[in-house]
């Protein structure tokens, strides 16, 4: 502490400043000198201050409006200076000064210092001691520590966490690539690796927060865009939108295989097409020529739920978004079958949940129609590996209440099949039905997995949408994949669809 006739400092040690956070200091500019007068002579009008370091000295004047009066001194390179403290009266005759010595600044550094004139007095700046340093009552508060820098018991400590930096991008990282062999005959996926941001766990050290893009973002997770079989073309995996498309009949598939309406089918002494998955020489069924152009149930070309296409040559499992509310047998075609998770349209705009089957299909007409073309059970509807609360395929079922399946006009509730959405016990009489969306509040599926910000499931439809969610049911609610789940993002393409069953 040094004195002087009617001057009384306080030369606090240096605390470096966050070099990101708001209002702060950039460390790249140096550090500073911040004065505060809480005490002066009636005539003096302005606070001079000059900052006299080895190479170079810096001014600052500030007028005198009200007491406490704070100003800094910034732009300081890191040295020690000679702070030169001078009250001017209107004339900018100085009244006083006093030259203070060894004055401390580091980059991104403030250094504090407190001035009282006219009683001699001085409030020190608390500080992280344990000490009641300001005299208030309290310790150890309101302290102006950089970032990733907490009090904890009287000594500095790094967090693991700080608001100060922000949401830390990882996006930088993204990739989506190919794997496998796109030519005819080949099988590849379209895999896209998301890296969400760091909104927790940002702290790298004392004033140090986790780099953008850096190693703290991990491996990021793993989406499949899209999946190829051998009897497809797949284009724009690299941009992201992967597009599938079927080869030509009789294109080459390997080992005397041939394509024939998407599927890989091998040819024995005459014999009808036996489907390639199946050892040679047993006789595992024939592709009946009547089947539609698709065969693989869905307008966008591939399924995801039901995928053993002769087990189950009837019913397919199809994700999509659509924007048409409603599940139910009215329920027709909006966008020219436009939507799909392999299709350009993939959030569904425009669409309606009817969309997402090929032509020739339409979407299942409840309980007794899937245990039909399922052997009653639902159980293949998730592929296996599919992780938890990740698919639920919508049918059209009619309830009127408690989540029963019946022969009513209603619509109360979605039903269907996947892993997602309440589970269907066989007293609500839903036959292979294994789950539901359902709701005791409007405005809500009822289900937390399935809606925004997990999901883009979304029953919105007036104060009694909780009784009528299968008419007012869409997949919007995660446009542009702006949903995050189990750290992956989102979109309306994702978390299922429908079930479309075979003319």
């Amino acid at each position: 502490m040094l004195r002087h006739p009617g001057w009384l400092l306080l030369v606090l040690l240096p605390v470096s400043a966050c070099n990101c956070g708001a209002g702060r200091l950039v460390g790249a500019n140096g550090g500073a000198i911040r004065v505060t007068l809480k005490g002066v002579d009636a005539k003096a009008v302005t606070l001079g201050l000059q900052a006299i370091g080895p190479t170079s000295t810096v001014e600052k004047f500030a007028f005198i409006a009200t007491l406490p009066l704070t100003t800094t001194v910034d732009a300081l390179m890191p040295a020690t200076y000679v702070l030169r403290a001078s009250a001017l009266d209107a004339q900018s005759a100085t009244l006083q000064s006093l030259d203070v010595p060894n004055v401390m600044v580091s980059m991104g550094g403030i250094t504090d210092v407190t001035i009282d004139f006219t009683t001699g007095g001085v409030t020190p700046a608390e500080q992280c001691d344990g000490l009641d340093n300001d005299g208030d009552g309290l310790i150890d508060e309101e302290l102006d520590l950089p970032v990733c820098l907490v009090c904890l018991d009287a000594q500095l400590s790094v967090p693991a966490d700080d608001v100060r930096c922000g949401v830390v991008a990882c996006s930088g990282l993204d990739r989506v690539e190919v794997r496998g062999d796109l030519q005819p005959g080949g099988e590849a996926t379209c895999v896209a690796t998301r890296h969400p941001p760091l909104t927790s766990m940002r702290c790298a050290g004392p004033q140090a927060c986790k780099l953008a893009n850096g190693p703290a973002c991990g491996t990021g997770a793993e989406v499949v865009l899209a999946t190829k079989t051998a009897c497809q073309t797949m284009l724009g995996c690299e941009a992201g939108r992967p597009v599938l498309d079927q080869v030509a009949n009789g294109t080459p598939c390997g080992a005397g295989r041939t394509c024939q309406e998407g599927l890989c089918l091998r040819f024995d002494g005459g014999t009808p097409p036996v489907d390639a998955g199946v050892d040679a020489g047993v006789d595992a069924g024939v592709v009946d020529a009547g089947a539609p152009a698709d065969p693989s149930g869905c307008a966008d070309g591939t399924r995801e739920g039901f995928l053993a296409f002769l087990q189950y040559p009837d019913i397919a499992g199809c994700s999509g978004g659509w924007t048409v509310p409603g599940v139910t047998a009215s329920s027709v075609p909006a966008c020219g079958r436009a939507s799909g998770n392999s299709a350009p349209n993939r959030d569904g705009a425009g669409c309606a949940s009817a969309d997402l089957c090929a032509v020739g299909w339409h979407l299942c007409r409840g309980k007794d129609e899937v245990g039909l073309k399922t052997n009653g059970s639902c159980v293949d509807a998730t592929p296996s590996g599919s992780p938890p609360s990740s698919l639920f395929f919508a049918v059209v079922q009619n309830s009127a209440n408690d989540t029963t399946c019946d022969g009513s006009s209603s619509h109360n509730d979605v039903f269907g099949c996947g892993n997602l959405g309440t589970q269907l016990t066989p007293t609500k009489n839903c036959g292979a039905l294994n789950r539901a969306l359902a709701s005791t509040q409007a405005g809500s599926c009822g289900f937390n997995e399935a809606e925004p910000t997990l999901g883009p499931w979304q029953c919105v439809g007036g104060p009694q949408s909780h009784l009528a969610e299968g008419e007012v049911v869409t997949k919007q609610g995660c446009p542009n994949a702006s949903c995050l789940f189990s750290g992956a993002p989102i979109g309306n393409a994702d978390k299922g669809g429908v079930l479309c069953c075979r003319d």
